[in-house]
């Protein structure tokens, strides 16, 4: 699982976050996005991937993106990325999502939040992100 929080200028923000979601569309590991919600100057959208390759992937694809979005705004947008393991089947709540970002920030990576650069491999069990 993946809860992304995007923060930025709300005039061009939008225009990035309809990149980001058009993107992930159509990336063969995207698996579904599970909620959006957007209070103008953060818009946070929690998604399930196959794997952590594969949002890295994303992430790599969606550089130019930002890059636009700089060019519009004067400044890079501040992202701040959540990631944990899950079974597809599993239901996340928003509440959840958001508790998982604060265990990250007030704990550090673990197995129950982690990031990109800090990755913790998935459980046996897990069956993929």
């Amino acid at each position: 699982m993946e809860s992304r929080t995007v923060t930025g200028d709300p005039r061009h923000l939008p225009a990035l976050v309809a990149a980001f979601r058009a993107r992930a569309e159509v990336h063969p590991g995207h698996l579904g996005e599970v909620h959006f919600s957007d209070d103008g100057a953060s818009v946070r959208t929690v998604s399930r991937w196959r794997s952590s390759v594969d949002l890295r992937s994303f992430v790599e694809r969606a550089h130019g993106d930002l890059l636009a979005y700089r060019a519009e705004a004067g400044r890079f947008p501040e992202v701040e990325r959540t990631l944990w393991w899950s079974r597809s089947a599993t239901a996340v709540t928003p509440e959840q999502a958001e508790a998982r970002a604060v265990r990250l920030k007030a704990h550090g990576p673990g197995p129950g939040a982690f990031t990109l650069g800090s990755p913790v491999p998935a459980p046996a069990r897990a069956g993929g992100a």
